[in-house]
């Protein structure tokens, strides 16, 4: 077997997860020094010894460096371990780790009984880790299954993985289900107004964006938004709760078109050097906030920036001008309550993280930025001027999910209320 320098395939718990070479400090070195020592390991071929020891020394890279809390080998026979226990532990005390034989391996949610039942699984790692395994062992052993699934993100919590990756193994292994995985094509967010003409006016001739059929305005390839008329839910002077983020990389000219046309300006544009993003807040016929915003190459923006070279740019009737996304700020009293909620049941990934706020894509160009209302430019309030909705492909198994599994799921509405009492839709 001849190992690739770009690319190494580690098996670990039945999951391939591609590992660069950056892993490994001294590539030919390393394979060097196991080769010369095969012939220490009767009856084992070349290549099981190669791909074996090859899978445990990036995991011991990925533990010394900690790139993973805890890591765990291919699960194997007692025997097997044995014919590679030397060259697995020369690996652990070049990397200065620690390595544990579980001979009972757990059951839980997270991996099928199947990967592990009859076999000793090595788990790498360094400190407190290994108590902390053991506290979690103690209490699966200990669980009536009533909070399976809390154990098994706690599982994966400690080996690193991230909400999306924990998701994903428990829909593999449960009926679990978070809403992403019914497929978001779009996000509408929906404004109130007292003068609905006005209103659609202001977006329509003075931003120049173009309705669809349905009424609703474009801001990104999948973001839109959709004004209506007040009503019970939504009566006049309800606290907004929500500003709406309009992304481009055109902020001066934008600015000095708004300034034309005479836009009520909150906040002026002032660039900064360095800063994570730039823009400026103006305010619609509504009392909506809407806040032009760029954001920059920056530390905590690095996958967002990423996220956004996919998103192609809308143009708007306004000659030149642009937008390419959009992200609907919704403010909160206890946000780490509903970074839980967008990750754990939601299944939405987190793309941008400045500490008082959480943005989560949603769609391709449809963003939910989460606030501490205590810094953010709206208040939390119980009643909001705006509800969200996220259009799936796939409405039906939806339905027959959330009627099941999520108490405040109304079918006859389409409608579900989050922790902190914001309105959202599901519809196809």
């Amino acid at each position: 077997m001849k190992i690739n320098k770009r690319d190494i395939q580690v098996f670990s718990i039945g999951i391939i997860i591609s590992v660069g070479i950056s892993f490994v400090s001294n590539w030919d070195e390393f394979v060097r020094g196991f080769k010369d020592g095969f012939n220490k390991y009767e009856g084992m071929t070349a290549e099981e010894l190669e791909k074996s020891v090859a899978s445990f020394s990036v995991f011991c890279e990925m533990v010394s460096s900690d790139a993973k809390p805890i890591a765990l080998h291919l699960p194997m026979q007692t025997e097997e371990i044995e014919r590679i226990w030397e060259a697995i532990n020369e690996e652990a005390d070049k990397y200065q780790v620690k390595i544990y034989i579980e001979e009972n391996f757990p059951v839980s949610d997270l991996f099928p009984e199947s990967a592990t039942k009859g076999k000793s699984v090595i788990l790498i790692y360094k400190g407190d880790r290994l108590k902390q395994y053991e506290l979690w062992k103690s209490d699966v052993m200990n669980s009536d299954g009533s909070d399976s699934e809390e154990l098994a993100r706690r599982f994966g919590r400690l080996l690193g993985y991230t909400p999306q990756g924990i998701n994903k193994l428990l829909r593999n292994n449960t009926d679990f289900r978070d809403l992403a995985s019914f497929g978001v094509t779009q996000q509408i967010t929906h404004l109130y107004y007292e003068n609905l003409s006005e209103a659609t006016s202001f977006y329509r001739d003075i931003l120049g964006l173009i309705p669809n059929e349905n009424g609703q305005f474009q801001i990104g390839k999948d973001a839109l938004i959709q004004l209506n008329a007040q009503n019970k839910q939504h009566p006049k002077n309800q606290i907004k709760s929500t500003a709406i983020a309009f992304l481009t990389d055109q902020l001066p000219a934008w600015y000095q078109y708004i300034q034309e046309k005479k836009v009520p300006i909150k906040y002026t544009y002032k660039p900064r050097e360095g800063g994570p993003h730039d823009g400026f807040v103006a305010i619609d016929p509504g009392g909506y906030l809407l806040e032009f915003e760029e954001f920059k190459q920056h530390e905590e923006n690095e996958l967002f920036i990423a996220t956004l070279q996919y998103a192609p740019k809308i143009q708007t009737q306004v000659a030149g001008l642009n937008f390419y996304g959009s992200i609907t700020w919704t403010y909160h009293n206890d946000l780490l309550l509903m970074q839980n909620f967008y990750e754990d049941v939601l299944g939405f990934r987190l793309v941008a993280d400045q500490g008082w706020t959480k943005i989560y894509q949603t769609s391709q160009t449809g963003f939910i930025g989460l606030v501490d209302e205590r810094r953010g430019m709206e208040d939390y309030a119980d009643t909001k001027a705006v509800e969200i909705e996220w259009v799936v492909s796939n409405k039906s198994d939806f339905q027959h999910y959330a009627g099941k599994k999520w108490s405040d799921y109304a079918e006859e509405n389409d409608l579900f209320q989050g922790p902190e009492k914001y309105n959202y839709l599901v519809t196809e």
